[in-house]
């Protein structure tokens, strides 16, 4: 897969070009749920082609892990994100069958930039950014039956490479000089067929050098 060689090479260039005296860098890795909202109207309805166009909430989880480096209020990094399968249903409007289908592992690399709102050596506060590509894992065709017992086919995302951005708050407190925990929320846009959008929960550890 390019996109990850390409991810994995730009995290050691970035790492090289952080070894400073004077620059704060962050190794952090970090487990996620993802609360995806709801997408697709009556009127994407087409038969034969879009039979299910609605897609309820859902959720699924994943995990992580970044690094990220500056001075002073502003730092940026990198950071790779691997999301599990979920289940949500689809919905015909035209006679109200319904479909429960397993959502498709997909990756995501982001680059980031961020702002310290407090930073002390305990505590740090701050608000991310970032924009990348997200990546289907196991995209492949998949038959389902309906609750009416009809079997209908799944195709995965037509775009291999969607962009997807994402902005939000993280709270970082620290036990020692080189660790400590994190907690985070996000709003995620992933540009999909039908772009989807989701909040999501970060938990992690991170070390600091």
């Amino acid at each position: 897969m390019k996109i990850v060689k390409i991810i994995i090479l730009v995290f050691v260039f970035q790492a090289f070009l952080s070894v400073s005296a004077y620059a704060e860098n962050k190794f952090y890795f970090f487990g996620k749920g993802n609360f995806v909202n709801s997408i697709g109207t009556e009127s994407d309805y087409q038969a034969g082609e879009n039979d299910f166009p609605i897609m309820s909430s859902h959720q699924n989880y994943g995990f992580g892990l970044g690094f990220t480096s500056g001075s002073g209020i502003v730092f940026y990094g990198i950071e790779v994100n691997f999301n599990l399968n979920g289940k949500t249903t689809l919905k015909d409007p035209s006679d109200d069958d319904t479909v429960e289908i397993d959502t498709y592992k997909y990756a995501s690399g982001f680059i980031l930039l961020g702002f310290n709102i407090i930073r002390s050596s305990s505590i740090k506060i701050y608000i991310n950014g970032g924009g990348g590509v997200s990546y289907a894992l196991d995209a492949k065709t998949q038959t389902y039956t309906s609750q009416l017992g009809y079997e209908t086919q799944i195709d995965p995302p037509e775009k291999k490479y969607p962009l997807s951005g994402f902005g939000g708050v993280g709270f970082e407190i620290y036990f020692s000089q080189t660790s400590g925990l994190f907690l985070g929320g996000r709003y995620q846009y992933i540009a999909f067929d039908e772009p989807q959008t989701m909040f999501i929960a970060l938990a992690g550890i991170a070390f600091s050098f």
